[in-house]
């Protein structure tokens, strides 16, 4: 009876562990995915801005990845993307990388968010998810790039664009009154 009772205990512990999933391990190597705007990159990390999120999260890249040298030929900072990624700790390691272009062209009214390098613009309009632009044939203005960079938080912009093989271009910005 001792031993069927030890058995049993035993059993019983296996059971739990297996349905728990076993020891935690630092690696997660399940890829999980985050959508929203390529903020940065260096030789051996981006940073990404996921959609919801207040501060962009920084992923480790290894450059030798064949995979993610052919990705990173065809997105840009300043662009909407999807990431995929693996975590060990809290290091999220970049294992695939694809742009993610809601809409080509258009008008967007929405509140800025941030002026990035003084070179882009991140909005978010009333509905839907922030989104990134960059002035296009407008960059050599004076006039157009000094209102780009007096951008502030918070401001009311109307953005007609299009989508050159980069990102989004700006090809008018009005700002708009204050809300009152």
């Amino acid at each position: 009876m001792k031993l069927s009772q030890s058995f049993l205990t035993s059993l019983k512990v296996a059971v739990l562990f297996a349905a728990m999933g076993g020891f935690a391990t630092a690696a997660d190597k399940d890829p999980k995915k985050e959508v929203g705007i390529f903020i940065d990159k260096k030789d051996d990390w981006i940073t990404v801005k996921a959609d919801g999120e207040d501060e962009p999260v920084k992923y480790v890249v290894d450059r030798t990845e064949k995979k993610l040298q052919e990705a990173f030929k065809t997105v840009f900072n300043a662009s909407r993307v999807q990431v995929t990624y693996t975590t060990n700790g809290d290091t999220r390691k970049l294992t695939g990388i694809k742009r993610q272009v809601l809409k080509a062209t258009g008008t967007i009214t929405g509140d800025v968010v941030k002026v990035h390098n003084d070179f882009w613009v991140e909005v978010k309009p009333k509905t839907g998810v922030a989104d990134a632009f960059a002035p296009g044939e407008n960059y050599k203005d004076q006039n157009f790039m000094a209102k780009l960079k007096g951008l502030q938080e918070g401001d009311s912009v109307t953005i007609t664009y299009y989508t050159d093989f980069e990102r989004h271009r700006i090809k008018t910005m009005k700002v708009n009154p204050p809300k009152k």
